[in-house]
């Protein structure tokens, strides 16, 4: 039944990148002008864009010719968005919107727990993977470590250290989604050949989270993530157009122009 559904309605990873983008932006909108009076269902749709990303995260760790080389581009959209990020708000400062977007961290550090994983299948048969994951793991305990040491000397008033540690480096405590976000990076490599289990255990847990916030009235919104289970269902496994670089461009270029209109034209 699914095999035809792909096979009529199949979505290679272009489109569901497109489709990414485009509910990434009205996510933006919302937050670069809910003060305004953007409506909430503009955030409410762009709850899925993470959970496409990772998955797609999965994907292109699966395929590509240089693991190395697709996290150094993943740290390296990291960099450049946030240091935009912070001459923006030094520059063009705007008490209504708050620039935190680091979506190529999480999945700089998702894809890193993909390599963690892949290296701890089998230690003494791939002693190399296995010295790669051992890094892995020292990376993540390490710098989430050291970002805690750096939010004490913030607490004292010592705030430059944090934040060109924040600017520096993807860690547990400044990227979207923290641990939540890695684990259902890891559910979508682990399950990469059985998608009805990935997408049973996603579903799963954003129905927990939908009973989570209906115990505080329905505030916390994240469970709308549930709606990207027919699209990633849909995926045919195909990449279709290429366009390497366009979301490394796109993702800070976007955000720029968006804060830009906000405090121009309306924060006044």
């Amino acid at each position: 039944m699914l095999a035809k559904l792909q096979e009529r309605y199949g979505l290679t990873s272009f489109t569901l990148k497109v489709i990414g983008i485009i509910l990434m932006v009205s996510d933006h909108i919302h937050q670069m002008f809910a003060y305004v009076g953007a409506p909430e269902w503009m955030t409410m749709v762009g709850r899925v864009v993470a959970p496409i990303f990772l998955f797609l995260a999965a994907e292109g760790f699966h395929y590509t010719h240089s693991r190395i080389g697709y996290m150094r581009n993943l740290l390296i959209g990291f960099w450049i968005t946030s240091v935009m990020e912070v001459i923006l708000q030094t520059q063009l400062p705007n008490e209504h919107v708050v620039l935190m977007n680091a979506i190529f961290g999480t999945l700089f550090l998702g894809v890193m727990v993909m390599w963690i994983w892949d290296g701890w299948k089998h230690p003494i048969a791939n002693k190399k993977a296995f010295a790669w994951s051992m890094l892995g793991i020292i990376y993540l305990i390490g710098s989430t470590a050291l970002m805690a040491v750096m939010l004490s000397f913030a607490a004292t008033g010592n705030v430059l250290p944090m934040r060109i540690y924040m600017v520096a480096v993807p860690n547990l405590m400044n990227i979207e989604g923290g641990v939540v976000f890695l684990l259902l990076a890891l559910i979508f490599h682990i399950f990469r050949e059985k998608r009805a289990v990935a997408l049973l255990l996603y579903s799963a847990f954003s129905l927990w989270m939908l009973f989570q916030s209906a115990q505080h009235g329905y505030s916390d919104i994240q469970w709308f993530m549930i709606f990207a289970v027919p699209l990633l269902a849909l995926y045919n496994g195909k990449q279709g157009r290429k366009d390497k670089w366009f979301f490394y461009i796109f993702y800070p270029s976007h955000l720029a122009v968006l804060y830009i209109i906000s405090t121009v034209f309306f924060n006044k």
